[in-house]
């Protein structure tokens, strides 16, 4: 089975990341104003690429996104996606399915 990826999903996961960077500041500016900026950062995979939350004394998995789809999941753990999507990078609003700390929980 060979994986095709959407030859745009790099621009639509750099724009992803931008806004999602903004919902991040914007956040931290107005409840922690005295702290550092935190950084997104993204290590791609060969299914998943994985957007890391870069604190000054820590970092954790903001989000993962699938390269096939662009579907935004929340992670399960530090090199696994939780089922289920909570988004699209694709989508009109691609940061609906997340919050400051990471990708939504299903409600």
């Amino acid at each position: 089975m060979s994986k095709v990826t959407n030859p745009d999903t790099d621009r639509f996961l750099n724009t992803f990341v931008t806004l999602a960077q903004d919902v991040v500041d914007r956040y931290m500016t107005e409840n922690f104003p005295s702290l550092p900026r935190e950084v997104l950062t993204v290590q791609k995979g060969r299914r998943y690429a994985k957007v890391i939350r870069n604190g000054s004394s820590q970092r954790y998995v903001f989000c993962f996104v699938d390269l096939m789809n662009g579907d935004v999941l929340k992670a399960a753990s530090w090199k696994a996606p939780a089922m289920h999507a909570r988004g699209n990078i694709f989508s009109a609003n691609p940061v609906e399915g997340i919050t400051p700390r990471g990708a939504a929980y299903l409600t």
